[in-house]
């Protein structure tokens, strides 16, 4: 502790105070009970003087971190529930922002980013395929794995090593490349054309392939190959280059298909039976990458910033009121993001503009629309801190 930097957000100026440093707990306690802050900050980082200027803090090494945020996932429920605000006119409304505001003409409009259930399922699922990566493909210690909801749109996972702690800015930019498959070649995953087989009739080129065995990218292309057959509808095969009678061929075997194929994909057999031409599997190949890769645009300033300030994990959100939580590594598919973090009890009234549902332990509240209304106080704080409503005293 002693070797962070930390970092607090304020209430009313919404200024960061940065360059602290505390020996223990209990100092740190105390200047929170002072402050007061809406969010609390730590370094990735450590140094041997955590409390000077950048220049002299000479740096000791950093956990790997990265940040997988809703606000990166293209979901559609975002048009049903993120907002607008106008500062002039004070108007708040549903939707995607406008160039002005219908209301006063007013350009400099605000967005509020809202959270739902569907959208932070996309970010877990994200996380999820993360967690594997590290695990699996980086060889991670799971014991050096953790993972947090943040209280607001995502999650990070937090790498604390001694073998990553020295990496540098440049090293961390690699893993993020790898991971979201940027600069990646089919071809160099065992994926590749030989000649035509002079034993077929067609003439087709031998098309030799990885398998969902084979480790890395390797098996993850494979696997996304195999998903897609197994998984896409009619219409979505059809798109892909494949005839009408492949696509019901496929429909029909798609049991048999997925027996065979966890063992070995007979890539050549296969495209002498669907007469697959090469576009075709240029199709499966590039629909495969996206189905197994991060969908999530990693924030890579996060992960490759050697001296970032991350939000601490068991502070609370100010733009939720919900706490980072940390969340067991086998219990990520399970995580309620919307039950766990939630710390505040009782109730309160308040006066809400306008607001979409929204789901606190079990129950929905909403949507709403100048409305006034007691809430549980977990709901309450959520809306006042998203800015969507007021305190009534």
């Amino acid at each position: 502790m002693n070797q962070r930097e930390f970092g607090f957000l304020t209430f009313r100026e919404k200024m960061m105070i940065r360059h602290k440093a505390f020996p223990d707990f209990d100092e740190f306690r105390n200047a929170l009970m002072t402050l007061v802050p809406s969010d609390v900050y730590y370094s990735t980082a450590y140094y041997e003087h955590p409390d000077a200027e950048m220049a002299q803090k000479s740096w000791l090494g950093a956990d790997l971190v990265f940040d997988v945020d809703a606000d990166h996932i293209d979901t559609q429920c975002k048009e049903s529930h993120d907002m607008w605000s106008c500062p002039n006119c004070k108007e708040i409304r549903l939707g995607k922002k406008p160039a002005r505001c219908p209301k006063c003409n007013h350009e400099k409009l605000e967005e509020k980013a809202w959270l739902c259930d569907r959208c932070l399922f996309a970010a877990k699922e994200e996380m999820i395929k993360l967690r594997d990566f590290m695990v699996e493909d980086f060889g991670i210690n799971p014991r050096d794995t953790h993972l947090f909801f943040s209280g607001h749109r995502g999650y990070h996972m937090h790498l604390i090593s001694d073998k990553l702690r020295k990496l540098d800015d440049a090293q961390r930019k690699e893993i993020v490349d790898y991971v979201l498959a940027l600069g990646l070649d089919p071809a160099e995953q065992g994926l590749y054309q030989g000649p035509p087989d002079v034993y077929s009739a067609d003439k087709h080129s031998v098309i030799t392939g990885p398998q969902a065995t084979d480790p890395g990218w390797r098996g993850r292309l494979a696997k996304g190959v195999l998903q897609l057959i197994t998984t896409f509808d009619q219409k979505q095969l059809l798109n892909l280059g494949f005839s009408r009678a492949t696509v019901s061929q496929i429909l029909k075997e798609r049991d048999a298909i997925e027996r065979e194929w966890l063992n070995q994909i007979p890539w050549s057999y296969y495209q002498d039976r669907w007469r697959v031409t090469d576009q075709t599997w240029r199709n499966v190949i590039e629909k495969s990458l996206d189905a197994v890769k991060l969908r999530a645009s990693i924030d890579t300033v996060v992960t490759t910033d050697i001296h970032r300030l991350i939000r601490m994990p068991g502070t609370l959100n100010g733009k939720t009121g919900l706490k980072a939580t940390m969340i067991d590594l086998d219990r990520l598919e399970s995580f309620d993001p919307f039950d766990t973090p939630v710390v505040f009890q009782g109730h309160q009234k308040v006066y809400v503009n306008e607001a979409p549902e929204i789901r606190i332990q079990g129950r929905k509240f909403g949507p709403f629309a100048n409305d006034r209304v007691e809430l549980p106080l977990a709901a309450a704080v959520f809306l006042v801190a998203k800015g969507v409503a007021t305190a009534v005293s």
